[in-house]
């Protein structure tokens, strides 16, 4: 049986790890947000050619992943359980999560629905 300080020191760890979930789902979703209006003013794109320039932009080195990621956010939430249109916010939510999984090896699961964070920041209509 464990502990009473135990269970409260599990406790605060986990308050901790969502609070900062949560901390860089919203400032993520929102320097998105903001390349999504470069990048939309700047030219006109297909959307999946603006997700993916986008996405290669938050990238930087690793910008030949984007077209891979675009191709996995699609497959992820597009067929399932009807078939949808991609929307940004997908990729979005697609990416973050990614990001966040690749921080650390303490990061190889969430416990936050990074997805409503995100749902918060990016508009649906995108």
């Amino acid at each position: 049986m464990r502990s009473l300080r135990e269970v409260l020191n599990d406790y605060s760890r986990r308050l901790f790890v969502s609070h900062s979930e949560r901390r860089y789902a919203k400032r993520a979703s929102a320097e998105l947000l903001d390349l999504y209006w470069q990048q939309r003013r700047q030219r006109r794109q297909m959307a999946r050619a603006l997700y993916q320039s986008i996405v290669a932009q938050r990238l930087g080195p690793q910008a030949g992943r984007a077209a891979e990621l675009v191709r996995r956010a699609e497959e992820s939430f597009t067929d399932w359980p009807v078939e949808r249109e991609l929307k940004f916010r997908r990729v979005v939510h697609y990416l973050i999560f990614d990001e966040y999984s690749r921080l650390g090896n303490s990061r190889a699961r969430t416990k936050t629905n990074m997805g409503l964070i995100v749902a918060r920041v990016i508009p649906e209509e995108l």
